[in-house]
């Protein structure tokens, strides 16, 4: 560091630090904090609960070095400036990062900026104005961080011995949960009704369109059968269908306001099919600065970590500019359109909304410069922004009412509406993307005929249909966002977490992109709702994300709201040990279901496959057999060996067995694979898996045999303690000797691993990141931590922040055993207070 350097700037990340240290001269020297450098003890509660709830951080492992390099720089500087998020856990970084470089001795060394654009003249203005750290806001985020700590490390073990060790409860993570189970047990409820439509197909001026029934009587119907419709076509036959009311007016459609951190996980899910957390990650970058060729280092998007709707003036005249030469002044509203107002309780008004740091940076200019999901993410911001400068979309709607008297003397109403787009407005660069369950919108209406009252249509058919309610719709990743921000529960920036966190847990699966409860997560979700009914309650954590931002408005302190949460947290505990054995016997208990060697009711029980039964009396008694319909069906004899051969279901999956040959041996069993059902095995198909291990030959060179098997991870060729991968399942019956040996030899050559995916740099050592395809399948690597891809991650979509994350998790996980309660904090430095 040149010795001119005075002042020292600290952010949390590497490439926000490069971005940053490009726009400031050699009187500053930019270093990155990467992440939190503090946090709770992994293994204890790390809560004094006798003493106000005083938080008894360490140094998280692994950031030594980096607090040791921090200090060392800070040693050299006259100021240190801390320039982390404009948020509260940015705020909480700062605040932890200068308690380690000496803040209680000199806090006048000390200024904390804030910028949310990382441009060089938001950096720049930001540093001319410093201000100190917000006590309230660290405050805040340590009431959230010790709530969170409180719920989790106490209620979670209320899951290990019934369920399973290891899972997990969540203040915020299990309500969302609680939505997802709640919305699985309406539609299980939902009985569907059978109701008809009518619709008459009719035509005016040589065009063709629809009318269809709307009232009866002047009053709302149901046609709950086919006898009332077709009374319903019968009364009206003959009658001219004649327009006795037309109703034309314009209609005006405002463009969207730019995106929320919200708002943009719901349309990156719906249009670009990114979930929560490929969102965060990929706007994450856009915000801390790439490389654009001729321009430099430029953040190409303000902080994507916001509530409000608000955008600059300066903002909306660029924008203004682009839309007014590009399309011209039809285009664009009289005044500039200055969102205000706030998404959420909370919201604070010096944030902006998400939108371009510079919108004469089109997305076909950085797209040149960006990987694919960030080019598409930030045209979608981009698109956003800018139509929302821009005038409104007109249409002329039409509606036509005919008005039918029946040969029963009723009244038989049928309405016809469309839509004409009259100025096309925003809707020429943006529109928002639909699914499941949306409204529909004026463009998907199709124009009327010019008809006027009195006028007749040709009637070319009458069609009655049937129909029958259907239940609402499984959550998408988009409704689930949108329902937690209607609801106040968590914060917009910790969506992408909590949903990550019931999908890694297997709470829930995504089938056909929308959210299902597992048998793990229904039982976790009934058993955590039972015993702790008002703090797992949806409006007593949306109550609580009020109190938090209280606690950063300075209504309330932090150990106050603590105070009176942790006592009615204690309350619950109690009644919960009393009453769980019993909620635990109605959740678990298999109606009905006896165990065949005792005698002893039989319980749901889970393991890492699914669930099964267990005899209630484990471990005096540890009979199991598989939950459902039992499956023990005999397809033959194997013609080799005279033996009958079955296919089984037992508590780790289907299987197939071979009688064994001799009294005293065990049978030979060969695991059936994911995807293949019971039902539909053969006796053929069990004879190719019982063939299983399936010896090719004897490698020349070593005269060892070579065999292909199916094992955990899926199928396999082996040579001694050699493995390599097989592409499919057909492969263990079809691959030869020679192709055998080539991918083992390439396995060989490679190290045992096949690389999938390059990540480039790690963003603390700068070790390359790469995706790995080994023998247990794949896994993260920066060449001294191995982490294994989770199997709800497609590992060809994996992203260099989520690759650093499994691998940071994955350390942490390595260094705490054998260490003992007190591990988490040796080489750990001191211990520091909130605050």
């Amino acid at each position: 560091m040149p010795p001119s350097t005075r002042h020292l700037v600290i952010v949390e990340s590497p490439a926000k630090a490069r971005t940053i240290g490009r726009y400031l001269g050699t009187g500053y020297d930019v270093a990155a904090s990467v992440g939190h450098v503090m946090d709770l003890p992994r293994r204890e509660l790390g809560v004094d609960l006798e003493h106000g709830f005083e938080p008894e951080y360490v140094v998280i492992r692994g950031k030594g070095k980096v607090i040791k390099d921090l200090k060392s720089r800070a040693k050299k500087a006259d100021r240190i400036v801390l320039a982390t998020d404009p948020d509260r856990e940015g705020e909480a970084i700062a605040g932890h990062v200068a308690f380690q470089l000496g803040y209680d001795k000199h806090p006048d060394r000390f200024e904390r900026v804030e910028f949310r654009e990382v441009t060089r003249d938001a950096v720049r203005a930001a540093l001319a104005q410093p201000g100190r750290l917000d006590v309230r806001k660290i405050e805040a985020q340590q009431a959230r961080r010790i709530l969170d700590r409180l719920v989790g490390y106490r209620v979670s073990p209320f899951l290990w011995k019934p369920i399973r060790p290891g899972l997990s409860a969540g203040r915020v993570q299990t309500v969302a949960l609680r939505l997802i189970c709640e919305r699985e047990a309406e539609i299980r409820a939902f009985e569907a009704e059978e109701y008809w439509s009518i619709t008459a197909h009719l035509k005016a001026d040589d065009q063709a369109f629809e009318a269809k029934l709307h009232k009866i009587d002047g009053r709302s119907f149901r046609l709950p059968d086919e006898a009332a419709a077709a009374d319903a076509v019968s009364d009206i036959d003959g009658v001219p269908f004649e327009a006795t009311d037309v109703k034309r007016r314009e209609r005006r459609k405002n463009p969207a306001a730019p995106f929320t951190t919200s708002t943009l996980q719901q349309e990156a899910a719906k249009r670009l099919r990114f979930s929560a957390r490929r969102t965060m990650s990929t706007a994450q970058r856009l915000y801390e600065g790439v490389e654009l060729g001729g321009r430099g280092a430029v953040g190409l998007i303000t902080y994507m970590r916001t509530d409000s709707t608000r955008v600059s003036a300066g903002a909306v005249d660029s924008a203004r500019a682009w839309v007014q030469g590009e399309f011209g002044a039809r285009y664009l509203p009289k005044g500039p359109r200055l969102y205000g107002g706030k998404q959420q309780k909370g919201a604070q008004e010096a944030h902006e909304a998400i939108r371009p740091t510079d919108p004469t940076i089109h997305p076909r200019e950085a797209a040149r410069f960006l990987e694919s999901d960030a080019a598409r993410l930030y045209e979608l911001i981009w698109l956003r922004f800018v139509a929302s400068q821009m005038s409104p979309a007109v249409y002329d709607t039409t509606t036509v009412d005919f008005a039918l008297k029946g040969a029963s003397g009723r009244m038989w109403l049928y309405r016809a509406t469309g839509s004409v787009v009259k100025f096309d407005g925003f809707t020429r660069l943006y529109l928002e993307a639909r699914e499941e369950g949306d409204h529909r919108r004026l463009d998907d209406l199709e124009p009327l005929p010019d008809l006027s009252r009195g006028q007749r249509a040709e009637r070319t058919a009458l069609e009655p249909k049937q129909h029958f309610t259907q239940p609402p719709p499984r959550f998408s990743e988009a409704s689930l966002v949108k329902e937690l921000e209607a609801l106040g529960i968590g914060r917009p920036s910790t969506y992408a977490a909590i949903i990550s966190t019931l999908v890694d847990r297997d709470y829930v699966i995504l089938e056909k992109r929308r959210f299902e409860p597992t048998d793990l997560g229904e039982v976790v979700s009934k058993l955590l709702v039972k015993v702790f009914p008002d703090i797992f309650d949806v409006a007593f954590t949306s109550r609580m994300e009020g109190e938090l931002d209280r606690v950063e408005e300075g209504e309330v302190g932090w150990r106050e709201l603590l105070g009176d949460f942790y006592p009615r947290l204690e309350q619950r505990l109690a009644q919960g040990s009393e009453v769980s054995d019993e909620v635990l016997r109605e959740i678990l208990e298999a109606k009905g279901e006896t165990c065949d060697a005792c005698g002893r009711p039989m319980v749901v029980k889970f393991n890492k496959r699914g669930s099964f039964l267990g005899c209630s009396g484990y471990p005096e008694c540890s009979t199991t057999r598989s939950l459902g319909e039992s499956v023990d069906e005999a397809l033959g004899t194997d013609p080799g060996s005279g033996l009958e051969v079955r296919v089984k279901v037992g508590p780790y999956g289907p299987y197939v067995e071979r009688a064994p040959a001799a009294s005293g041996e065990k049978p030979h069993r060969v695991s059936l694979p994911d995807g293949l059902e019971p039902e539909s095995v053969t006796l053929e198909v069990a004879l190719r898996y019982l063939s299983l291990p399936r010896t090719l030959g004897a490698d020349p060179k070593t005269k060892t045999p070579v065999v292909t098997a199916l094992g955990r991870y899926g199928p396999y060729v082996k040579r001694g303690k050699t493995f390599a991968n097989l592409k499919n399942h057909e492969q263990m019956f079809t691959i030869e000797l020679p192709e055998a040996l080539a991918l083992i030899k390439a396995k060989e050559e490679s190290g045992g691993r096949r690389v999938i995916r390059e990540l480039g740099a790690h963003t603390e050592s700068g070790a390359p990141v790469q995706v790995l395809d080994g023998r247990y399948g794949p896994y993260v690597t920066d060449g001294s931590t191995n982490a294994n891809v989770p199997k709800t991650m497609d590992p060809e979509e994996i992203d260099l922040e989520t690759a650093v994350d499994l691998l940071a998790k994955r350390a942490l996980r390595g260094r705490s055993k054998g260490r003992g309660r007190g591990g988490a904090r040796k080489g750990g430095g001191r211990r520091g207070k909130g605050g």
